[in-house]
């Protein structure tokens, strides 16, 4: 495998903060610079994607990414894209469940946005925050079952969509909006 070094550095920081400003619910970000190659594995491990952003995290040298914490437990992992310059990719990060709580749970995996904050925020509420919670909230309920040894009772899921709108986990079937 051949990693090569990304193009430019683009002010990865100031996105990442203007991001979590426009993104529905309350949202904070850390930026991370990384001093080796190995340094971006810290995050780029915890990547919940199997396309795109696996792909740039295993094949790029990143010299920086950023998290993004969401007030509901969601975590965003966001570096530039490779061979694009101005533009983002952005990808949910695993809850920090036993690998075991993620069986039979498909990946949500990212997307990429453009350079401008707002757009970019307005793609993320729309295309991954409601493809994110549904496999965060079934993660949970792997989570909770494991403890308890019983199965979790359905509950409101209150990870905000796009409208702010709360759905109830469904059985596989299209999201139940209220």
């Amino acid at each position: 495998m051949t990693t090569r070094v990304t193009d430019r550095p683009t002010d990865l920081s100031g996105f990442s903060t203007a991001l979590a400003a426009r993104l529905p619910s309350t949202w904070t970000s850390h930026y991370h610079q990384h001093a080796t190659y190995r340094d971006q594995f810290a995050l780029g491990n915890r990547v919940w994607d199997l396309g795109h952003v696996h792909w740039a995290v295993s094949e790029f040298v990143l010299r920086h990414d950023a998290e993004l914490n969401g007030s509901h437990g969601q975590r965003l992992y966001i570096i530039e894209r490779p061979l694009k310059p101005g533009q983002f990719l952005v990808a949910p990060l695993q809850p920090r469940n036993p690998l075991r709580h993620f069986d039979d749970v498909d990946e949500p995996n990212g997307i990429t946005v453009p350079g401008d904050p707002a757009r970019a925020a307005a793609a993320v509420a729309r295309r991954l925050l409601p493809r994110y919670q549904h496999p965060l909230a079934a993660v949970r309920r792997n989570s909770a079952t494991a403890r308890t040894g019983q199965p979790a009772p359905s509950t409101l899921n209150t990870l905000p969509l796009a409208e702010g709108l709360p759905t109830r986990p469904s059985s596989g079937h299209a999201p139940y909006l209220r």
